[in-house]
């Protein structure tokens, strides 16, 4: 075996092997990717004496416990829900997203016939509003 030019058979030929420290980094990656998603994110906001709460500018669809209806927080009759549901969309150009907030002990059929109300009303998305599970 000959040894490579400008090297003496007693010098080590010494090269850097990075692979096993790409591998450790990877490794690391992954564990704070997961511990990050997994940690609650809290932020506290600064106040300011001009600051003003954003107005949320959404269709709104709420059913309660007993499955009264409420649209932007004003009770609704189901048979009123269709008109005052097109009534709602009828000044939005393009935007005909409902926000769906239903008890979760609501029948199926309640909520069916919001949806129904809705699609007449010409509302082409619809959003579910939920909670996020509490852990204990």
């Amino acid at each position: 075996m000959q040894n490579p030019p400008g090297h003496t058979r007693d010098e080590l030929a010494s090269s850097i092997n990075v692979t096993p420290m790409v591998d450790v980094m990877l490794v690391l990656l992954i564990i704070f990717m997961v511990v990050t998603v997994s940690l609650p994110y809290t932020a506290q906001l600064p106040r300011t004496r001009t600051a003003a709460p954003a107005v949320e500018d959404r269709v709104t669809l709420a059913i309660d416990n007993q499955g009264a209806y409420w649209l932007d927080r004003a009770r609704v009759a189901p048979p009123e829900l269709p008109a005052r549901l097109a009534a709602a969309y009828s000044a939005r150009d393009g935007d005909h997203v409902l926000y769906l907030k239903a008890h979760h002990g609501v029948p199926y059929a309640t909520v069916l016939t919001a949806v129904d109300a809705a699609r007449d009303a010409g509302v082409r998305r619809l959003g579910v509003i939920t909670e996020q599970a509490r852990r204990n």
